[in-house]
């Protein structure tokens, strides 16, 4: 199959983000993802074809699988240089400025890293396409998404700051997240009279769930990327990751505590290392007044 082959097996917000290059390269576009990811990367515009990639998938078999084309490495590890070196295909690869984001953690002034879907544009030779890059039915807008999960804790607002976010809303609260994350999201609801919970491990409810979502409210996470590519107003909490890192493309709304030991980490970590998390210290009115400023109250 000729076209374009666009690698990027994980993780979620990564994933998310090939909306702003599935729309402009040339097409057929295939995309080859972790199979968890595989119905999210079929419903991003431009996307003709996904091949699943699960872990334990031999690169030969799979080469053959996903076939000819021009093939870009978006995720630039061992694992899928290997893959394109087997698959013998012309390739381009992200770079992923990753000396100047080492950099940065250790304190040495740098320029923040271009957002990562402009980087996966410079990869590819196009020009990075503005969001939404999933199209979502019409419907009235008038409920808050709290978005409270996060796979890492030090990138986790507190439950019952968001369930105080929820309480100054006026009208329909919906909580989001995976079924991991159900007793979380169950408690931020049980803070919020009226809110409903949704969590699944697909997209399917959720993407119909962010029909009627007028703003966003989470951390830095997968579910935020996924409401800021449908078009959704967010308001972005950050801890221990920075928004310097290039992980919007998108306008957001974001609320963070400059403390100077942040960024102490690239993607989050198990526990703070000074013990205090100094970083996710942010009282809700700060994020109340983030979310009527997006909604123009």
């Amino acid at each position: 199959m000729s076209g374009t082959v666009l690698l990027r097996r994980s993780s979620l917000g990564d994933v998310v983000l090939l909306g702003a290059v599935t729309g402009s390269v040339p097409g057929p576009v295939t995309v080859v993802t972790a199979p968890t990811w595989a119905p999210l990367a079929a419903s991003l515009a431009g996307v003709d074809r996904v091949v699943s990639w699960p872990r334990e998938a031999r690169p030969a078999d799979l080469a053959r699988t996903i076939g000819g084309g021009r093939w870009v490495d978006l995720q630039d590890s061992v694992r899928s240089r290997w893959l394109c070196m087997v698959a013998g295909q012309p390739t381009a690869r992200v770079h992923k400025r990753s000396v100047a984001r080492r950099l940065r953690l250790l304190g040495v002034p740098v320029p923040p890293r271009p957002p990562v879907g402009d980087l996966y544009a410079e990869a590819c030779g196009v020009a990075p396409r503005e969001a939404p890059w999933i199209e979502l039915p019409g419907a009235t807008r008038d409920a808050l998404a709290l978005l409270p999960g996060a796979t890492w804790a030090t990138k986790r607002w507190a439950p019952e700051r968001f369930s105080a976010v929820g309480r100054a809303w006026d009208g329909p609260v919906v909580v989001l997240g995976s079924m991991a994350e159900r007793t979380l999201c169950a408690g931020v609801a049980d803070g919020v009279p009226g809110a409903t919970v949704l969590c699944e491990d697909g997209f399917d409810q959720t993407l119909e769930a962010l029909t009627r979502v007028r703003v966003a409210v989470g951390n830095d996470s997968g579910l935020l990327h996924l409401a800021g590519a449908c078009g959704i107003p967010v308001v972005a909490v950050f801890g221990s990751t920075h928004p310097d890192d290039g992980f919007f493309a998108w306008p957001a709304e974001v609320v963070q505590e400059e403390v100077g030991c942040r960024p102490c980490t690239l993607k989050g970590r198990v526990r703070c290392p000074l013990g205090d998390l100094r970083c996710l210290e942010i009282e809700p009115e700060r994020v109340i007044a983030a979310v009527e400023r997006v909604c123009g109250c």
